[in-house]
């Protein structure tokens, strides 16, 4: 006959505490690191340059624009008929003028008209670009951009000219910058073309 006899087993009180003490730290632990998560303040999920905006509207109210105050963007008033034109100490040029719709003629036909017009304006320039047409919130937009030397500056610009279509209007956007900062303003077209707005 065989006896299946076990000894009780009984809870060590020495172990009972360290497993005690062990519980009590990982549950520290987690209430600490959620604490601090919730203490922390939270980081702006947008890249650090689009952290804070600046609104510039014209004169009449009639257009706002909302860029990057990373920018550094500063009214500037030239009496040149601009609804708003900015400027930057880093030589970042943006201006927005309108012109009404003329009858019979395509917005192409005006952009390649103004485009040979406003080249003239220019003792040299190169690397001209084809007109590319766009779409910009269902309104027909077109665009060319080409470089030239400021002579005053004596340094190398780019310049991107836009025609946006807004219903009976024309809103042309001349965008320019010194030639060496492209790689830093790849996205500024579109960045002004996504914050304007016309009321």
């Amino acid at each position: 006959m065989y006896e299946f006899y076990e000894e009780p087993r009984h809870l060590n009180l020495k172990k009972v505490v360290i497993i005690g003490i062990i519980l009590a730290l990982i549950v520290l632990a987690i209430i600490f690191l959620i604490a601090r998560k919730i203490s922390t303040p939270k980081e702006n999920t947008n890249s650090k340059s689009f952290a804070t905006t600046t609104v510039f509207k014209s004169a009449d109210n009639s257009v706002t624009l909302e860029l990057p105050s990373s920018y550094n963007l500063k009214p500037y008033e030239s009496n040149l008929g601009y609804l708003i034109e900015l400027h930057s100490e880093n030589n970042l040029g943006i201006f927005i003028s309108k012109e009404n719709v003329l009858e019979n003629k395509t917005l192409a036909e005006i952009i390649e008209a103004d485009k040979l017009a406003f080249l003239n304006n220019f003792d040299s320039y190169s690397n001209l670009s084809d007109t590319k047409e766009l779409l910009v919130n269902d309104n027909s937009t077109y665009t060319y951009s080409f470089h030239y030397l400021d002579k005053t500056l004596n340094q190398a610009f780019y310049l991107q000219v836009i025609w946006l279509q807004i219903d009976n209007t024309f809103y042309i956007f001349d965008i320019e910058f010194p030639l060496n900062d492209l790689p830093f303003n790849t996205n500024i077209a579109s960045t002004v073309l996504t914050s304007f707005k016309v009321k």
